[in-house]
């Protein structure tokens, strides 16, 4: 028995040594397994990246930035419609420049901005149009001319171009001035259909340490819808203006032709008129010498002489309304005749307590006509200015030269003209006073006699009253200032 003890003992040594052995397989595997990972620890401890990690975080960082700039993308595209979208809603030219530039400065976070345009579509020269912001900016008159090298560069290119890089290799000394106060920016071309049609300079940019490539890629996008956007504008504002200047056209070829029917039918009626009235007179001047010692009968003939002769003088008018008596024209200073207008109505237009302002311009007007008849137009303007303040007021008189012609205004602190009325003032018989206050004659003379002296004459009602103005055509002879009294 103990000899199988003994076996068994001896026996078990080895199944007990085989486990052992087992046992430090296993641990040496675990062991190596382990390794890696305490390797990994270890280099975290010590902050020494794996070459996976590493490519790993170069590749999201990669990503971070790719994405970022495709968001900067999106947002500057969806920003370029909108503003896009604003600009095509704006009819009104210098509102869309003014929007223009400040839109460009807020979204860029720049200092100072300014667009150059043309003035005339065929002009050689860009001027200044708007510019905004802090700091020395261009004036109204500099330019920029429109077949200089740097322009001609800006047009092929089109893209916004650094204004540091023109200067030192393009601009010549008329552009190193005008564009010299935005050095630290950009000059971005405004190309429409191939052509140059503005430019827009935009610097001093203080964030993000200046303009980035974001930044010109977001400028060279919006200056083909803002090129786009001012050449509408600018069509629909030609458009209006010509429509205005169509509707004005008509509007006084009509009141034309009417006066013209209205002076015609006139005339005839003042010739039929006048034959009476000679009759009448002549008796009257026998009833006055049959009537010597009734001084009732007297009285009565007198009266009836003053009303006729009233009569009289307004038949002259409507004749002279129709055919205006030809004289000879002289060349003359409208300042002067002004004058001399003026002197004469002082002292009634002070006892009615109204208070004249003279605003004539110093250099002469000199218009080639007649002195006397434009006297009694100016005569007439001031004495409706006088009836139309009867508790007084402020009566302006001016002149001064207005594309290339003469122009006089008078402008009243009086209720106006109805709007309504303003279309017939100049109509014959037609008066906006109270029965027995005027014939209604007064304005249809004064434009019969600015239409003889190639003229015009316009009413409009003003913020205090209102304004008669007139255009006469100057005359480059030398002014007969001793014939105009």
């Amino acid at each position: 028995m103990s000899q199988r003890k003994a076996k068994s003992g001896t026996g078990g040594r080895p199944r007990s040594g085989g486990k052992r052995s087992a046992a430090a397989g296993r641990s040496r595997t675990a062991g190596a397994s382990r390794q890696p990972a305490r390797r990994a620890a270890a280099r975290r401890r010590t902050g020494s990246p794996t070459p996976a990690s590493t490519a790993a975080e170069r590749r999201y960082e990669e990503l971070l930035a790719t994405n970022r700039r495709l968001k900067r993308k999106i947002f500057d595209l969806y920003t370029v419609f909108e503003i896009s979208r604003n600009f095509n809603a704006v009819r009104d030219y210098h509102s869309l420049l003014d929007s223009f530039v400040y839109t460009c400065l807020g979204q860029l976070g720049a200092q100072r901005g300014a667009i150059f345009l043309k003035r005339e579509a065929a002009g050689d020269a860009f001027y200044v149009a708007e510019a905004k912001g802090q700091g020395p900016l261009p004036s109204r008159d500099d330019r920029l001319m429109a077949d200089s090298r740097l322009l001609e560069f800006l047009t092929r290119l089109n893209r916004p171009v650094p204004t540091a890089e023109l200067l030192k290799d393009l601009a010549d000394d008329n552009e190193r001035r005008v564009l010299g106060c935005f050095a630290e920016g950009l000059v971005v071309p405004l190309i429409y259909q191939t052509r140059l049609s503005g430019i827009f300079v935009i610097a001093d940019k203080l964030a993000d340490g200046g303009f980035q490539p974001a930044d010109v890629e977001f400028l060279s996008v919006l200056s083909n819808q803002i090129a786009v956007a001012i050449e509408n504008a600018r069509l629909y504002e030609a458009e209006r203006m010509a429509t205005r200047l169509l509707r004005q056209t008509q509007q006084q070829l009509v009141r034309t032709e009417r006066l013209a029917a209205l002076g015609e039918m006139s005339a005839r009626v003042a010739h039929e008129v006048n034959n009476p009235l000679a009759i009448i007179k002549n008796y009257l001047v026998l009833i006055q010498r049959s009537a010597e010692g009734n001084d009732t009968v007297r009285e009565y003939v007198e009266v009836v002489g003053q009303e006729i002769d009233r009569i009289a003088q307004i038949v002259r008018q409507l004749l002279d309304f129709h055919r205006p008596r030809p004289t000879q024209a002289i060349a003359f200073d409208l300042n002067r005749v002004l004058q001399q207008v003026l002197a004469f109505m002082e002292r009634p237009l002070s006892s009615d307590n109204i208070r004249v302002e003279r605003r004539l311009t110093e250099t002469e007007l000199t218009v080639s006509g007649q002195p006397q008849s434009l006297k009694q137009v100016f005569l007439n303007l001031v004495i409706n200015a006088r009836d139309a303040m009867p508790s007084g007021g402020v009566l302006t008189v001016g002149s001064e030269r207005r594309d290339g012609q003469a122009f006089v205004y008078f402008r009243d602190t009086g209720p106006g003209i109805p709007p309504e009325h303003i279309p017939r003032i100049f109509e014959p018989f037609f008066s906006t006073k109270g029965p027995g206050e005027g014939t209604g004659l007064g304005l249809s003379v004064c434009y019969g006699i600015i239409k003889q002296h190639q003229g015009t004459i316009e009413f409009r009602n003003t913020e205090d009253g209102g304004c008669f103005e007139i255009l006469l055509p100057l005359s480059e002879e030398t002014p007969s200032d001793d014939r105009t009294d």
